[in-house]
C-alpha cells in the first residue's frame, strides 16, 4: 500500500503592490514538507490571523507612504521584521522573534523535537501563510481547547486584542464621564477598547463603515453611538453627538478622518495613534497643524504593542475571566483556504468585511 506525502503549500510575495493587495500580488508554491531541527516542531496550520498592520511591511509599487520604518537588517539571510521582500514567504507573525506572543497562526503538532510538546498538541506560534511550518518550540504556546477555542489565540487573546488592551490600559488615561472616540470601532482592536471603556463609565462614540458594523458597535459592544463614515458626514455627526468636544480619540485609521476629529478635541485632549489603516495602501495621508497642538496642550502619543510583552500574561488572564463570564462580546469572520488569504487582507484593509477579527482556515480543526 502506498501512502501519499502531504504537500506544503506556501504563499510568497510575487511583486511590488499598488494599493490594496490582490491574489495576483502573491504566488502559491507546492514545496516539500519542512524538516525540523532540535527544539523545533512540525506544525499543521489550522488558522491564520489577518491584520492591517502587515501591509506596510509589503513592497510598494512607487513611493511608499510614511507609515513604517525601514528597520536596519545587516544580515540579508535573516528575515527583516520590518519588511517582507519580493520572493519571501508571506507572514502574519513577527519574524524573527523569540517572544511567545509574536506568532500569527495556530495549528497542531505533527512531529516534535522539543521535550515540552508532543504530536497532537495544539499550539500558537506559527508566522507564515503556509500549510505546514517548522516552529521554534521555545517561542510557541501550548493551547488547551477545553478552556478557550484555539482560534481565540488570534482573536480574543490575540495580538490585535492585546494592542487594544495596552492602548486603553496604559496609554489613554481616560476618566469616567469623559468622551472617547474610537475609529475602526468594529475591528479587532475596537472590539477590545470599547467594552473596557464602557465598563469604566466612559462615554464611547464609535466610527465604523456601514450600518451593520455600527449596529454591532452599539448593540453588542455597548457604545453610546456609532457614526457610519460611509453614510454620513463625520464632522457634522461629531458636532451633534459631542457638542462639548472629544476628550480622547483612539485612532486606528489615520488619514483624512484624523484631521476631522483633531479639530474637535477639547483642550488637554489626547490623540492616541494606534494604527493608520487608511494610509497603508497610499490612498490617504494626514497632516496635523502643530500650532494648534501647542495652543490646546494636546497629547498626541503613538505606541507599539511590542513594548508591552511583559503585560501579556495579565491581559490573557483578564480576557479569559471575561470570556468565561460571558462579558466579552466578540465577532470573527473565517475565510476558507490559504488561497483566500490575500482577499481577507484586502477586505481587512478596505473595511469591506462585516467587522471583527478576520481569520483564514487552512486546515481541519479537530479541536472542537
Amino acid at each position: 500500500m502506498t501512502t501519499s506525502t502531504p504537500i506544503n503549500k506556501v504563499m510568497r510575495v510575487a511583486r511590488p503592490i499598488a494599493g490594496l493587495p490582490g491574489r495576483e500580488d502573491f504566488k502559491l508554491e507546492d514545496l516539500p514538507m519542512p524538516e525540523i531541527s532540535d527544539r523545533e516542531l512540525l506544525v499543521r496550520t489550522i488558522y491564520i490571523g489577518i491584520a492591517p498592520g502587515v501591509r506596510p511591511l509589503l513592497p510598494y509599487e512607487g513611493e511608499s507612504p510614511d507609515v513604517a520604518q525601514d528597520g536596519a537588517q545587516p544580515d540579508a539571510s535573516v528575515p527583516n521584521p520590518m519588511k517582507i521582500r519580493i520572493g519571501e514567504r508571506m507572514r502574519s507573525g513577527i519574524v524573527p522573534s523569540k517572544s511567545k506572543f509574536a506568532g500569527g497562526s495556530v495549528g497542531q503538532v505533527v512531529a516534535s523535537r522539543h521535550r515540552d510538546f508532543a504530536p497532537g498538541d495544539y499550539v500558537f506560534g506559527g508566522r507564515y501563510w503556509q500549510l505546514y511550518e517548522a516552529v521554534d518550540g521555545d517561542a510557541a504556546v501550548r493551547l488547551d481547547p477545553a478552556s478557550m477555542p484555539i482560534e481565540a489565540e488570534l482573536g480574543i487573546v490575540g495580538r490585535s486584542a492585546f494592542t487594544g488592551w495596552v492602548g486603553y490600559r496604559h496609554v489613554c488615561k481616560v476618566k469616567p464621564g469623559e468622551t472617547m472616540l474610537v475609529s475602526a470601532a468594529a475591528g479587532s482592536v475596537g472590539m477590545m477598547v470599547i467594552p473596557l471603556a464602557v465598563h469604566d463609565g466612559v462615554r464611547v462614540i464609535g466610527i465604523a463603515s456601514g450600518p451593520e458594523k455600527c449596529a454591532f458597535v452599539t448593540r453588542e459592544l455597548g457604545a453610546a453611538a456609532c457614526i457610519d463614515r460611509l453614510g454620513e458626514d463625520v464632522g457634522a455627526a461629531l458636532d451633534r453627538l459631542c457638542q462639548s468636544g472629544v476628550d480622547v480619540y483612539f485612532d486606528n485609521v489615520g488619514g483624512l478622518l484624523q484631521r476631522v476629529v483633531y479639530e474637535r478635541l477639547r483642550p488637554f485632549g489626547r490623540l492616541i495613534v494606534c494604527g493608520m489603516a487608511s494610509e497603508y495602501c497610499g490612498a490617504e495621508s494626514s497632516l496635523l497643524p502643530t500650532g494648534a497642538i501647542l495652543a490646546k496642550r494636546l497629547r498626541i502619543e503613538g505606541f507599539v504593542v511590542l513594548d508591552y510583552d511583559n503585560e501579556y500574561p495579565i491581559f490573557r488572564e483578564e480576557m479569559a475571566r471575561m470570556w468565561q463570564a460571558g462579558k466579552l462580546p466578540f465577532r470573527q469572520k473565517i475565510y476558507e483556504g490559504v488561497e483566500s488569504a490575500p482577499i481577507a487582507l484586502a477586505d481587512c484593509l478596505s473595511g469591506r468585511s462585516a467587522g471583527g477579527k478576520l481569520l483564514v482556515q487552512v486546515g481541519e480543526d479537530t479541536s472542537k
